[in-house]
């Protein structure tokens, strides 16, 4: 129907933010994980625990042709700043780093968190939205899920049609009720009522209770930052996914991926390479890339290579760039 409207694109943004989290809850140490070019490069992003390696150590490997690099840190976020890293940077306990990584150095990339990657057996979703129900759905063949919704009638309409996910009928803002079923138990926690007050607080309640992932959808972009502060592992918001989806469409240059990072301002754009365009005449460091723009990854059929300053970028080259949003419309012209 809607192709013979001459509609190009659908987008579900409940769909997309559903696959996000189900995307997550396979890399819980991380806060946010997307791929580029198929998977061949990831971008990887966690909080810096007490426990990271990472603490205190200084940031290197721009120009280093000596060794391949595996992953590089394209970004951190900071006291709510977003830092495109030069060399020297220091990693502070707290940071929230986001590193490129080929696919080889995911697992490396995700012990640098401080945290280990949890087995996720128990689980418990509270709302019955539609993203809700998309994600029991998915999963429920293969983990225990509680959901939960104060709505009665939807309670038991859930319950008729997720037969392997077991349905309570409660409140989630009542402390006593989710301690009696069992949330200190669980392994993972996603708050994704229509409500981001009941999300936030439920999900501050599961982290207390030692839940080891905790994820929240946050629809209010002024609570983004909050949320944030007070240690929720990941941020989901329709709206930035959606964004990510409809925005390449809007770009004037070829743009095959392009994610809003929910916590920073930051995006992170996937270009393919045209032939002559000034991206293919000199090294990366000769480019004049503005400031707060960087290289993260090229592929280039099936070798992928982390960038670094004396790099040649050749046409039809897969390129990941992270830019700010003053930049974003400029990275374009250099591979153009």
């Amino acid at each position: 129907m809607f192709i013979d409207m001459g509609i190009d694109y659908l987008f579900y943004p409940e769909k997309v933010a559903a696959r996000e989290v189900i995307n997550l809850l396979g890399h819980t140490s991380t806060t946010e994980y997307v791929d580029f070019s198929s998977g061949k490069l990831s971008l990887v992003v966690f909080r810096l625990e007490p426990a990271s390696p990472l603490v205190g150590e200084v940031l290197t490997g721009f120009d280093d042709d000596q060794a391949p690099l595996s992953y590089r840190t394209v970004a951190i976020t900071r006291g709510g700043q977003t830092i495109i890293p030069r060399e020297g940077e220091q990693f502070m306990e707290g940071d929230v780093i986001y590193v490129i990584a080929r696919q080889d150095a995911v697992r490396e990339v995700m012990e640098f968190s401080g945290q280990s990657n949890i087995e996720i057996k128990n689980m418990m979703i509270l709302g019955g939205s539609r993203i809700g129900i998309r994600i029991a759905t998915e999963l429920q063949d293969e983990v225990n899920i509680k959901l939960i919704d104060y709505n009665a009638e939807k309670a038991y309409r859930l319950a008729e049609t997720l037969d392997k996910t077991l349905i309570i009928n409660e409140d989630g803002r009542n402390t006593e009720a989710m301690m009696e079923e069992g949330l200190s138990n669980m392994d993972a926690f996603v708050a994704v009522t229509g409500r981001s007050e009941t999300n936030i607080l439920a999900a501050m309640l599961a982290k207390r209770m030692g839940v080891k992932k905790v994820i929240a959808e946050v629809e209010n972009l002024n609570y983004i930052n909050l949320a944030e502060s007070i240690g929720i592992d990941t941020i989901i918001n329709k709206k930035l996914v959606t964004a990510s989806n409809i925005f390449r469409f809007t770009m004037s240059t070829d743009v095959q991926a392009i994610k809003c990072l929910t916590g920073s301002d930051a995006e992170v754009l996937e270009f393919i390479v045209k032939p002559n365009s000034p991206a293919t005449k000199v090294r990366i460091k000769d480019l004049g890339l503005p400031e707060d723009t960087i290289i993260g990854g090229i592929v280039r059929g099936d070798k992928v290579f982390i960038a670094v300053d004396n790099m040649e970028i050749i046409p039809y080259d897969r390129v990941v760039v992270f830019a700010m949003p003053g930049s974003v419309g400029k990275v374009g012209y250099y591979f153009n």
